[in-house]
C-alpha cells in the first residue's frame, strides 16, 4: 500500500496544467452533483410527487437526451475541450437551479432532458481530455484519481449537504424550501467550476498523440486492434445490460433507507457519505489489483462481490446490515469503474474518442432510462426486495457476457504492460 501511495504521489507531482485544472474543476462540479445526486428525490417526494413519477422523470429526461448524444460529441471537435466543458457545467448548474424552483411536472421532464444533454457533452469533453493531457504509462493512475477526486467531493456533499436542511429549518424554511435551499447551493458549486475550465489551454491536434500511439504498437501489443470496431460493438453492448440492471435501484438508494428504515436526511447524508469512502479506497487500490491479477479477474472479482451485499440488502430489514451491504456493494461494484473507462476509449482511435464516448454512454443511459421507469412502478408497488434482486441477477449476466466478450483482448492478455513515459503529454 505505501508503494501504491509513492506511485501516486510520483504521478500528482508530474501532472500537467490541464490534468490539475480538469481535477480542479471535477472536485467542484462533483461537489454540486454529489448534493443534487442525495437530495433531489427527496425534494421532489417532499413536494408530493411519488417513485413513478420520479422514474418516468429520470426515463423521459434521459430519452429525450440520446438524439443529442452524438451531435455532442461532434461539438467537442468543433468547440475544444475548454469552451465545451464551460458550456456543459454552466448549462447543468442552470438547469439544476430551476428545478430546483419548480415541482411542475412537464417542466421538470424539460429541464431534465437539457440536463441529461450536458452531461453528455461534458463525459465527451472530460475523459477524452484526461487521454490527451496524461503520459500513457501515468493514465491509469489519473483516470482512478479523477475519480476519486469526484468520490471525495461526494463525501462532503452527503455530509455536509445533510446538514443544509436542517440549518435553513432553524431559521424559518420548510422541509420544502430546506431541501430546494439545499440544491441551490450544489448549483452554486457546479457553476463554480466553470471558472476553473476556463483557465484550460485547448489541446490542438498534432503528430504528438498518433507517435504515441505508434511507439505502443511498435513495443507492446497496440492499444487500438485492427479490429476496434468489433470489440466497440461488445462494450456498447455490455453498457446495455449493465445500464438496465442499474436503472431498476441505483437511482432509488436514498429512498431505500427513508423508506424502508424511515432514516433522516442527516442519516442518509452520513450512509452516502460513508459509501463514497469506501468506494474512494477501492478505487486507489484497483490500478494495483490490475497490475497483479489483470483488468478480467479484478472485475470478476468485484462485480461479483458485490452481487452477494446487494442481495443482502434486498432481503434485510435491519438498519445495520443494511448499511454495511450498501458500503461494501458500492465499493465492490464501482471500484473498476475508472479502469474500465480507460480500456474503453483505449478500445478506439484518439480522433474518434469523443464520439466513441457518447456512443458507449448512449448505450448505457438508453437501457437506464427503459429501466428506471420500472423500477420506479417496481418499488412504489411492490417494494424494494423485487427489484433489487432483478439488478442482482442482470448484473450477473453483465458480467458473464464481459468476460465472453474480452477475454480474447490484448489488454487482457498483457495486464501489467504500459507503453513507456517516452513523449510527455502535454507540458506546462
Amino acid at each position: 500500500m505505501q508503494h501504491e501511495l509513492k506511485r501516486y504521489w510520483t504521478v500528482i507531482r508530474h501532472l500537467g496544467t490541464n490534468m490539475r485544472l480538469l481535477l480542479a474543476g471535477a472536485a467542484l462540479l462533483g461537489l454540486g452533483n454529489g448534493i443534487f445526486m442525495t437530495f433531489f428525490n427527496l425534494y421532489l417526494k417532499q413536494g408530493g410527487l411519488g417513485e413513478a413519477f420520479l422514474g418516468r422523470l429520470n426515463s423521459l429526461g434521459t430519452i429525450g437526451s440520446l438524439a443529442l448524444a452524438i451531435p455532442a460529441g461532434l461539438l467537442v471537435t468543433r468547440l475544444g475541450s475548454r469552451k465545451s466543458l464551460v458550456l456543459s457545467a454552466a448549462l447543468i448548474a442552470v438547469f439544476g437551479a430551476l428545478q430546483a424552483n419548480v415541482l411542475i411536472p412537464a417542466l421538470l421532464v424539460v429541464l431534465q432532458i437539457g440536463i441529461s444533454a450536458s452531461t453528455m457533452l461534458y463525459g465527451a469533453t472530460y475523459n477524452p481530455e484526461m487521454m490527451r493531457s496524461t503520459d500513457p504509462g501515468d493514465r491509469q493512475v489519473a483516470f482512478s484519481l479523477a475519480f476519486t477526486v469526484g468520490t471525495v467531493m461526494s463525501v462532503i456533499a452527503s455530509a455536509v449537504g445533510g446538514l443544509l436542511p436542517r440549518l435553513f429549518a432553524r431559521f424559518g424554511a420548510s422541509p420544502v424550501t430546506g431541501l430546494r435551499l439545499t440544491l441551490l447551493v450544489g448549483a452554486a458549486l457546479i457553476l463554480a467550476s466553470t471558472a476553473v475550465f476556463l483557465r484550460l489551454r485547448d489541446y490542438r491536434s498534432g503528430n504528438g498523440e498518433q507517435v504515441v500511439d505508434t511507439l505502443c504498437a511498435v513495443q507492446n501489443e497496440p492499444e487500438v486492434t485492427s479490429s476496434w470496431k468489433r470489440f466497440a460493438f461488445r462494450y456498447a453492448v455490455v453498457n446495455v445490460i449493465i445500464g438496465f440492471g442499474a436503472g431498476l435501484t441505483i437511482p432509488y438508494l436514498n429512498l431505500y433507507f427513508t423508506d424502508r428504515f424511515h432514516a433522516s436526511t442527516v442519516v442518509v447524508g452520513n450512509l452516502f457519505a460513508m459509501s463514497n469512502v469506501v468506494l474512494t479506497v477501492g478505487v486507489l487500490l484497483a490500478p494495483w489489483l490490475v497490475r497483479r491479477a489483470g483488468l478480467l479477474r479484478t472485475i470478476a472479482v468485484t462485480v461479483g462481490g458485490s452481487l452477494v451485499f446487494l442481495v443482502m440488502m434486498a432481503f434485510t430489514h435491519n438498519v445495520v446490515i443494511a448499511s454495511l451491504a450498501f458500503w461494501m456493494r458500492a465499493g465492490l461494484m464501482m471500484c473498476s469503474t475508472p479502469v474500465t473507462d480507460k480500456f474503453c476509449l483505449e478500445l478506439v482511435p484518439s480522433d474518434k474518442r469523443s464520439v466513441a464516448h457518447n456512443i458507449f454512454q448512449m448505450a448505457w443511459t438508453s437501457s437506464w432510462a427503459v429501466s428506471t421507469a420500472l423500477g420506479g412502478w417496481l418499488i412504489q408497488k411492490t417494494g424494494f426486495t423485487l427489484p433489487m434482486v432483478l439488478t442482482a441477477a442482470i448484473y450477473a449476466i453483465y458480467l458473464a457476457v464481459f468476460i465472453l466478450s474480452f477475454h480474447h483482448h490484448p489488454a487482457m492478455q498483457h495486464p501489467g504492460i504500459v507503453c513507456p513515459q517516452t513523449i510527455p503529454a502535454q507540458t506546462d
